[in-house]
């Protein structure tokens, strides 16, 4: 053998293995999961500003009727859900199901204006409408039946899910002031997943942030340590919102915890007075729909911190009145 054909067959050797490589790269890359978009906020077409509409019920047996028109009417001040959700649009429901109390007790949203949400999502034609919150409980369940949320929910046709433990995530967040990174629920942060994130807190005090509505809600879509953000909870508030991209944001005030929150207990922590209560506010800003929900509790927005650091960091407007506020009395 000449020793240029041991060379041809050397070169010829090398040359197989490294198109072999090659292939296997390629067919790697092509079979490797990427990860889908992050959602946007969706465009729409519903007005600016706030809408507050104040209910009265003297006959308790008709809540359900008078919380639901409560709804209709202040999403039809902003110009109708319809500007929002267009048809065939996957809509997540994130209310504060967070605590095993009974709907009186008013730490969890009312289970009313889940269900009339879900009626208005279903109604415009939504193709998905799921309903969940990462709980307070290692059990979700009792604070999903006793809320009263699971089950006014699955009536008015929508999926309740407790959240896949599974599916948290680490994601970056942009320009965060004191978090870089947080684990989110996948679900509410991917385009694939959902069109539209509808934010549906309640109003009420809490022991570490001051008061609990918006804003404070995006602890439901995270997962982590939730208890280690406590720690300079406002600013860290404000950091977490800069990545969840809610498109609307439904305060329930029917009914306001004033104290001892946020888990309640006890009826004279709620107050249901139409001075103070029984009101729904609506907004995209989740800024001003919260700076308005403080003054419920005789608190300035500016005085709340992570309120004024969100404003700040240009999340939202905190004078609630500049881009619109329309009051509605039933």
């Amino acid at each position: 053998m000449h020793i240029h054909d041991k060379i041809s067959r050397r070169t010829f050797l090398k040359t197989s293995v490294a198109i072999g490589a090659g292939f296997y790269c390629l067919s790697y890359l092509s079979t490797a999961k990427k990860s889908p978009p992050l959602k946007r906020h969706k465009e729409h077409t519903l007005k600016p500003g706030l809408a507050v509409v104040h209910g009265n019920v003297l006959n308790q047996d008709d809540e359900s009727t008078v919380i639901k028109e409560m709804v209709r009417r202040a999403l039809k001040s902003l110009g109708g859900i319809d500007k929002l959700i267009s048809k065939g649009d996957k809509v997540i429901i994130k209310p504060n199901i967070a605590w095993n109390q009974r709907p009186e007790f008013a730490a969890n949203t009312n289970p009313y204006v889940v269900a009339a949400l879900v009626e208005l999502c279903k109604e415009t034609g939504a193709s998905r409408v799921r309903v969940m919150d990462n709980t307070c409980s290692v059990n979700p369940e009792p604070s999903y039946v006793n809320s009263g949320i699971a089950n006014a929910a699955r009536q008015a046709g929508a999926e309740v899910n407790y959240i896949n433990k599974n599916r948290f995530k680490d994601f970056t967040i942009p320009d965060g002031k004191l978090l870089k990174s947080w684990p989110f629920y996948e679900e509410m942060v991917y385009a694939d997943e959902v069109d539209v994130l509808i934010n549906v807190p309640i109003a009420k005090q809490h022991g570490t942030s001051r008061l609990s509505m918006g804003l404070k809600n995006v602890f439901g879509m995270i997962g982590g340590d939730r208890g280690s953000l406590h720690t300079d909870i406002h600013p860290k508030i404000a950091d977490l919102n800069k990545f969840v991209k809610i498109d609307l944001t439904i305060i329930d005030a029917y009914r306001i915890l004033k104290n001892h929150g946020p888990t309640g207990g006890r009826l004279d922590d709620v107050d249901n007075s139409i001075d103070r209560a029984r009101r729904i506010i609506v907004s995209t800003d989740s800024v001003a729909a919260d700076a308005y929900s403080a003054t419920l509790f005789g608190i300035q927005p500016k005085d709340v911190g992570y309120i004024r650091e969100s404003h700040e960091q240009g999340l939202g407007e905190i004078d609630y009145r500049l881009k619109g506020f329309e009051e509605i009395y039933l």
